[in-house]
Protein backbone atom coordinates (compact mmCIF):
# COMPACT_ATOMS: atom_id res chain seq x y z
CA UNK A 1 0.00 0.00 0.00
CA UNK A 2 2.11 2.73 -1.09
CA UNK A 3 0.70 6.66 -0.52
CA UNK A 4 -2.54 6.30 0.94
CA UNK A 5 -4.38 8.60 -1.33
CA UNK A 6 -1.57 11.36 -0.24
CA UNK A 7 0.19 13.21 -2.35
CA UNK A 8 4.53 13.14 -2.82
CA UNK A 9 5.78 16.27 -1.92
CA UNK A 10 8.38 17.65 -4.01
CA UNK A 11 11.28 18.86 -2.48
CA UNK A 12 10.38 22.47 -3.08
CA UNK A 13 7.34 22.37 -1.42
CA UNK A 14 9.36 21.56 1.89
CA UNK A 15 9.67 24.10 4.55
CA UNK A 16 12.92 24.98 4.71
CA UNK A 17 12.87 24.61 8.02
CA UNK A 18 12.23 20.65 7.39
CA UNK A 19 15.16 20.48 5.49
CA UNK A 20 17.48 21.34 7.70
CA UNK A 21 17.06 18.97 10.54
CA UNK A 22 19.59 16.69 9.90
CA UNK A 23 22.13 19.81 10.49
CA UNK A 24 19.99 20.04 14.10
CA UNK A 25 20.15 16.46 15.01
CA UNK A 26 23.79 16.01 14.55
CA UNK A 27 24.66 19.16 16.07
CA UNK A 28 22.29 17.39 19.40
CA UNK A 29 24.53 14.73 19.41
CA UNK A 30 27.30 16.28 20.35
CA UNK A 31 25.87 17.98 23.13
CA UNK A 32 25.12 15.89 26.58
CA UNK A 33 22.23 17.07 28.21
CA UNK A 34 21.49 16.90 31.90
CA UNK A 35 20.65 13.09 32.54
CA UNK A 36 18.04 14.31 35.50
CA UNK A 37 16.52 17.16 37.12
CA UNK A 38 18.87 17.33 40.12
CA UNK A 39 21.59 17.39 37.55
CA UNK A 40 20.39 20.03 35.25
CA UNK A 41 20.02 22.47 38.60
CA UNK A 42 23.24 21.74 39.40
CA UNK A 43 24.18 23.06 35.75
CA UNK A 44 22.38 25.49 36.28
CA UNK A 45 23.41 27.12 39.02
CA UNK A 46 27.42 26.65 38.71
CA UNK A 47 26.45 28.24 35.25
CA UNK A 48 24.63 31.51 37.05
CA UNK A 49 27.61 31.30 39.98
CA UNK A 50 30.37 31.58 37.32
CA UNK A 51 28.22 34.47 34.96
CA UNK A 52 28.14 36.61 38.20
CA UNK A 53 31.43 36.14 38.88
CA UNK A 54 32.43 37.52 35.71
CA UNK A 55 29.82 40.34 36.04
CA UNK A 56 31.35 40.79 39.37
CA UNK A 57 34.73 41.36 37.61
CA UNK A 58 33.65 43.90 34.92
CA UNK A 59 31.83 46.00 37.17
CA UNK A 60 34.92 46.49 39.59
CA UNK A 61 36.79 46.88 36.69
CA UNK A 62 34.80 49.38 35.04
CA UNK A 63 34.81 51.09 38.96
CA UNK A 64 38.60 50.58 38.93
CA UNK A 65 37.91 49.17 42.85
CA UNK A 66 38.29 46.03 44.05
CA UNK A 67 36.46 47.06 47.18
CA UNK A 68 33.65 43.95 47.63
CA UNK A 69 31.01 46.50 49.22
CA UNK A 70 31.07 49.38 46.61
CA UNK A 71 31.25 46.41 43.54
CA UNK A 72 28.06 44.53 45.60
CA UNK A 73 26.75 47.94 45.94
CA UNK A 74 26.69 49.09 42.28
CA UNK A 75 25.54 45.32 41.20
CA UNK A 76 22.45 45.89 43.38
CA UNK A 77 21.64 49.38 41.37
CA UNK A 78 22.08 47.51 38.17
CA UNK A 79 19.84 44.91 38.88
CA UNK A 80 16.83 47.27 40.35
CA UNK A 81 17.38 49.31 36.94
CA UNK A 82 17.26 46.04 35.07
CA UNK A 83 14.29 45.17 37.00
CA UNK A 84 12.53 48.15 36.00
CA UNK A 85 13.73 48.01 32.29
CA UNK A 86 11.93 44.55 32.40
CA UNK A 87 9.11 45.68 33.76
CA UNK A 88 8.60 48.08 30.90
CA UNK A 89 9.46 46.23 28.36
CA UNK A 90 6.84 43.56 29.26
CA UNK A 91 4.08 46.09 29.96
CA UNK A 92 5.26 48.11 26.09
CA UNK A 93 5.17 44.37 24.41
CA UNK A 94 1.50 43.13 26.20
CA UNK A 95 0.33 46.66 24.73
CA UNK A 96 1.61 45.82 21.76
CA UNK A 97 0.02 42.28 21.25
CA UNK A 98 -3.06 41.87 19.43
CA UNK A 99 -5.51 40.34 21.28
CA UNK A 100 -6.51 36.88 20.14
CA UNK A 101 -10.28 36.63 18.64
CA UNK A 102 -12.96 36.03 20.69
CA UNK A 103 -10.96 38.25 23.63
Amino acid sequence: MVGHGRKVQSRKDIPWWLKKLDLVRDELRAYRFPRTADEGIRQCAELSEASMRVFKEQVGRSLGTRNEETVDLEIRRLMARFSNMDKRWKAGWRKERVAPKGQ
